[in-house]
């Protein structure tokens, strides 16, 4: 009999199963993941950065281990004889706001530096120094932290993975289709091949599908997937380096190789799943905005891009994460993650596990991201300086 059913293989269903065989459960879990290819998951697609600059406490720790684990990662999951590179490397970022922005962004700086973040408050004249080729006319503010870095998202997927089945968890290629229950806990996890499993623990860390999952037990979140479109691009002038640049605008700019990429947070728009590049997005939204930016903007040679997925939490852009309360006893989610499931997946997927083997999350404090917020409409107060 299966006691623990993880639905999904992400790196959010991935982690948490490498935290459980840690903790002498591999013989009792099992992986349902439809596509071990991960062609249309969340995780291959995501922008990759490790950053600091949250507006939540729990966050900013979150990120913090996930800078230890990742740094690492080698030592710390992939323990193997061919371990997965992570190509982890600081690059920084930097967050602008305006005037507008100011309580916001002195009380954000304090909790973060309070809380172990290497971060510093620019004003205009700071960040001039900092970047002398980008115009600040209309900025006041930045967030600067140094020491944020940057990972190959999927390698750290097939790195979690790896470490997994290394340490013997189950990965079985199906799809859910029903989920059975007898009004307390659910009872059978039912499989497109017709196979069915028993279970005392279902966890649903369906990424942008676990509303569907959800769904299937009369769970209703406040999740949907959102399109996030990441643009390549080359410029003609040089430029000096730069840290990662997430606007007041919601755009988003970072040198990446050879070249840069940009993209911009969607959160109040594409809803539903658009596998469609829309090129038109970079040269009549990102594009100016970038040439106002900088001069050296203006003169691009774009390459192509990529599209992806946020599972959205539409309530407070904040994970939902824990026992359903007031459902099914023994359903478990992940989801929600807005954007932050990479970054913070290490530390996540580490309490979740204690919370399945020990009843309580022991490393880290969930408790703010329950269900019971959904059920109260009541989302979390956040400090950050950006949407």
């Amino acid at each position: 009999m299966t006691k623990i059913v993880i639905i999904g293989g992400g790196v959010i269903g991935s982690g948490l199963a490498w935290n459980l065989a840690k903790g002498g459960a591999a013989d009792d879990v099992v992986v349902v993941e439809p596509d071990p290819t991960y062609e249309f998951a969340a995780t291959p697609r995501a922008f990759g950065g490790i950053r600091y600059v949250q507006g939540l406490r729990e966050n900013l720790l979150m990120s913090l281990y996930g800078r230890d684990i990742y740094s690492d990662f080698s030592n710390t999951v992939d323990m193997g004889e061919d371990p997965v590179e992570l190509g982890f490397h600081e690059c920084g970022y930097i967050f602008l706001g305006k005037t507008k922005h100011t309580a916001n962004f002195e009380a954000n700086h304090r909790m973060l530096v309070e809380n172990g973040a290497d971060v510093e408050l620019l004003d205009r004249a700071g960040l001039e120094k900092l970047m002398p080729s980008f115009n600040f006319n209309e900025t006041d503010w930045g967030l600067h932290s140094p020491h944020d870095s940057r990972i190959d998202p999927h390698a750290a997927l097939q790195g979690f993975r790896r470490a997994a089945v290394r340490l013997g968890i189950n990965y079985l290629k199906d799809r859910v289709v029903d989920i059975e229950d007898d009004g307390k806990i659910a009872k059978r996890v039912c499989l497109e091949s017709g196979e069915a499993l028993d279970s005392d623990i279902v966890v649903n860390a369906a990424n942008c599908w676990a509303p569907n999952i959800c769904a299937m037990v009369g769970m209703k979140i406040p999740v949907e997937p959102v399109r996030r479109q990441t643009f390549f691009f080359d410029i003609q002038e040089e430029i000096e380096t730069f840290p990662g640049i997430r606007d007041h605008t919601g755009i988003s700019i970072r040198p990446d190789g050879a070249g840069f990429v940009t993209g911009r947070t969607a959160a109040g728009r594409d809803a539903g799943f658009n596998w469609e590049l829309d090129h038109r997005e970079f040269d009549d939204d990102l594009w100016p905005m970038m040439a106002h930016r900088s001069k050296r903007f203006e003169a691009v040679k774009y390459k192509g891009g990529w599209v992806g997925h946020y599972d959205q939490n539409r309530l407070d852009a904040n994970p939902i994460l824990g026992h359903w309360v007031s459902g099914l006893e023994n359903f478990i989610i992940a989801a929600g993650f807005s954007g932050h499931g990479l970054q913070h997946a290490p530390a996540v997927t580490l309490s979740l596990a204690e919370l399945i083997l020990h009843g309580e999350c022991r490393s880290f404090d969930l408790s703010a991201f329950s269900y019971q917020r959904i059920i109260d409409n009541t989302p979390i107060p956040d400090s950050g300086p950006t949407p």
